[in-house]
């Protein structure tokens, strides 16, 4: 039976439940560490950039696993310790506390220095500047350098206690995780103290997850437009990898599909991988968060109270018809990551407007625009959400494109809705949404409209039942 999936790592990573293609990345990646720990005196600072929700965590859990014996692993879960005023001194406080060693001085002198400088930093240039007075204020008697070295002292006696023995692994690795999770300040914070108190020893490296629309998000809040993000990241990491690009949604889709529900001899999962696809959906995170909202809804149907729902006619037990199943998974997507889009589907009063100063673009006289209007709007059934969907046959194509096309275009042509080429060249959309793509998709595959034959349904019931589902 299919269960719900976490949004967590994977633990238990295969060739089978591999979609992303960490294993080749992580095994990559663990090659070069270990076969450079001669230089670790110098490089210290590595990371992996990936969008959110591209499986970074599962890549560096995958990493810590295979490194573990080989290094000292750490795993620092940064979104754990938002709350903390200083996350740098929690990074410290972590590290203390799981090498379990005598470290006293450690955090003693460790945590001034970090609150001193988390109350002096400023983001003027990369990495940070201090104000030094507010750091001379804190500090007391001891000046910023004193600190600083004795930090140093201090953090070369850590290393050296947990690498000493016999069979102690003789290099540390510090994975940082959830990075995007955190305010834009405490990134900064975190990342410029890392750089420039954490990197003193020769026995440890530290690997970041990061996410470069996060950062750049961080860079913009502190720098304005005085340092540019990928400027801000060259002089953090010393090498940076990436996440795989190669992602197979069909091993993740695969998951949540017995191989043997088919239509039409196609597994049902081949279809909705293909069809996830054609969308331009492909977020490993957000592909769970949908499909488990799918299963909800397939788990409502078979029981025993599902004859007082009202629920989609997806395909379940040799019912249900295919363009419902993907008209169900593109409502759920919509309502979940574009809802101001969802809340004006099918609002036809916004649609004309839109479309006729987009129209204009193109047809100047008033005469022109009458004429071009009257092409797109004159034969276009609005009714058309209240028909059962038993009747949206080919026959009514170019009013079912018309109803599902995106109300936001920046330019069209009359004969935008006639034929597939026409869309593609006629309406421009610069920031294609998932209401672009599902048109498209509907145009491609037109065939869906005429299996539709036992449904009850009309596309305004469809509307009303997700938003009031889940």
């Amino acid at each position: 039976m299919s269960k719900i999936l976490s949004n967590l790592p994977i633990e238990d990573l295969t060739q089978e439940n591999d979609y992303i293609g960490i294993i080749e990345k992580g095994n990559l990646i663990k090659s070069f560490f270990l076969g450079h720990k001669h230089e670790f005196s110098e490089i210290k600072f590595f990371s992996i950039y990936g969008d959110w929700g591209s499986g970074k965590s599962t890549l560096m859990k995958y990493l810590e696993k295979k490194l573990r014996g080989s290094f000292n692993t750490f795993f620092f879960e940064a979104w754990q310790f938002e709350s903390d005023a200083n996350l740098a001194n929690s990074l410290l406080e972590f590290l203390a506390k799981k090498s379990d060693t005598d470290v006293d001085s450690f955090l003693k002198n460790g945590s001034k220095l970090l609150e001193g400088f988390a109350k002096s930093v400023t983001f003027k240039t990369p990495v940070a500047n201090f104000n030094m007075s507010t750091m001379l204020n804190h500090l007391d008697e001891q000046t910023f350098f004193e600190l600083k070295e004795q930090f140093s002292r201090d953090f070369i006696n850590w290393e050296t206690q947990i690498t000493k023995g016999e069979k102690a692994p003789k290099y540390n690795i510090i994975f940082i995780d959830d990075l995007d999770r955190c305010e834009p300040e405490n990134v900064l914070n975190l990342l410029s103290a890392i750089k420039l108190f954490f990197t003193f020893g020769k026995k440890t490296i530290f690997f970041c997850g990061v996410d470069k629309k996060a950062v750049t998000e961080a860079v913009k809040t502190k720098y304005g437009e005085v340092v540019k993000a990928n400027e801000y990241l060259e002089k953090v990491f010393d090498i940076s990898f990436s996440m795989p690009q190669s992602l197979d949604v069909s091993k993740l889709v695969k998951q949540y599909f017995d191989e043997n529900e088919k239509v039409n001899d196609k597994e049902l999962g081949d279809s909705i991988s293909n069809f996830f696809k054609d969308i331009h959906f492909q977020n490993p995170r957000r592909i769970k968060k949908i499909l488990n909202k799918y299963l909800i809804i397939k788990r409502l149907k078979e029981s025993n109270t599902s004859a007082s729902l009202k629920l989609p006619n997806i395909i379940h037990n040799n019912s249900g018809t295919l363009f419902e199943t993907y008209l169900t998974l593109y409502l759920l997507i919509l309502n979940e990551f574009e809802p101001e889009n969802y809340k004006l589907l099918f609002n036809f009063s916004a649609k004309r407007v839109n479309y006729n100063e987009s129209l204009r673009k193109n047809y100047t006289s008033d005469n022109e625009l009458k004429i071009a209007s009257a092409s797109i709007f004159n034969h276009i059934d609005e009714r058309l959400i209240n028909f059962k969907i038993s009747s949206l046959t080919i026959n009514k194509l170019k009013d079912v494109i018309y109803t599902f096309s995106p109300i936001k275009v920046d330019n069209m042509k009359s004969l935008a809705f006639n034929r597939i080429d026409s869309y593609l060249e006629d309406f421009n959309v610069l920031n294609k949404s998932y209401e672009y793509y599902f048109t498209l998709f509907v145009f491609k595959n037109e065939n869906l409209l005429n299996d539709n034959s036992k449904s009850e349904y009309t596309l305004l019931d469809y509307k009303k039942m997700i938003a009031n589902l889940i």
